[in-house]
């Protein structure tokens, strides 16, 4: 049975024995879900996918954070925990596994678990009446590079420079970001795919992960969710143009 899966890899953790073994190329996949049914419902969808494996799953804070030594590829990660913010896995993940892609799954839709979210890193943020289907897409999408949000999460953004309109200068002592970094950074806020921004600003891929890379040195943050979060707030860019 999955949950029993969970319990095992959390227990090979906890004893040392280093990550839990996965299939050959499949994603390392960790979920921090507190409600046991939904937990179980988040391993369903992802079990079947042949490209990746739930290598541990966990139903509370002290449980979750050291899921994060198993080096996951991603975490599906709950805020609301029964003992803590999951946006201490965040942290611990943003430490120790900088290359883990975080996606939030939760019940909250306010602006300030929105902007948290992404402040502490998150690459992704969707709500928990998504389907089945679609929380494999996401995980898919996030595992890409690409940034799933739900709809909801996405207007608190938007609010977010509608109450603080860009002005034509950035913020004084601001990192400088050049136009064209600045032009892929809202593409990206949009949700847009690095593929997607390199077509629509007709740049080759490798291009725009230069430049993706040099934001991210300016911004000094190591994920998406932490550089649209920056920018907005140093108003560097905006994300309400048509």
């Amino acid at each position: 049975m999955m949950m029993a899966q969970g319990e095992e890899h959390r227990a090979r953790a906890d004893e040392g024995c280093g990550p839990a073994p996965d299939p050959a190329g499949a994603a390392r996949v960790i979920i921090v879900e507190d409600d046991e049914r939904l937990r179980a419902y988040a391993i369903d969808a992802l079990a079947a996918a042949p490209d990746i494996a739930v290598v541990g799953d966990a139903g509370c804070l002290a449980d979750g954070l050291p899921l994060v030594d198993l080096m996951p590829d991603l975490a599906l990660l709950d805020l609301g925990l029964p003992d803590g913010s999951g946006i201490r896995v965040i942290e611990a993940i943003r430490a120790h596994v900088p290359g883990c892609k975080v996606l939030v799954f939760t019940v909250f839709e306010d602006r300030a678990s929105v902007l948290g979210t992404l402040k502490a890193g998150a690459d992704g943020y969707i709500l928990k009446d998504t389907t089945a289907d679609m929380v494999l897409a996401h995980v898919r999408a996030t595992l890409a590079g690409e940034t799933p949000i739900s709809a909801r999460a996405a207007g608190h953004l938007l609010s977010l420079v509608r109450d603080e309109p860009v002005a034509e200068t950035s913020e004084p002592g601001a990192p400088h970001l050049s136009p064209r970094e600045r032009e892929l950074l809202e593409y990206l806020a949009r949700g847009l795919s690095r593929k997607e921004a390199a077509r629509v600003m007709n740049l080759s891929p490798y291009t725009v992960a230069e430049y993706v890379q040099g934001i991210y040195r300016k911004l000094h943050v190591r994920s998406r969710g932490e550089a649209v979060f920056e920018a907005i707030q140093a108003k560097l860019i905006r994300i309400d143009r048509e």
